[in-house]
């Protein structure tokens, strides 16, 4: 994926890309599982979101 039309800096430094809200939210969501042991909503990773 080279473009995607959504980012979200994690506050650890890890960059997460999504081609969509989907795409970004479920990145997210996987991330805060693996290495932060936390649960994000897709309302906590939308309010995270950029356009990318």
């Amino acid at each position: 994926m080279t473009e995607s039309n959504k980012v979200i800096q994690c506050p650890c430094g890890t960059t997460l890309l999504g081609a969509d809200d989907d795409a970004v939210v479920a990145a997210a969501q996987t991330h805060a599982s693996e290495v932060h042991q936390q649960e994000l909503s897709r309302d906590q990773a939308l309010s995270m979101a950029r356009p990318g």
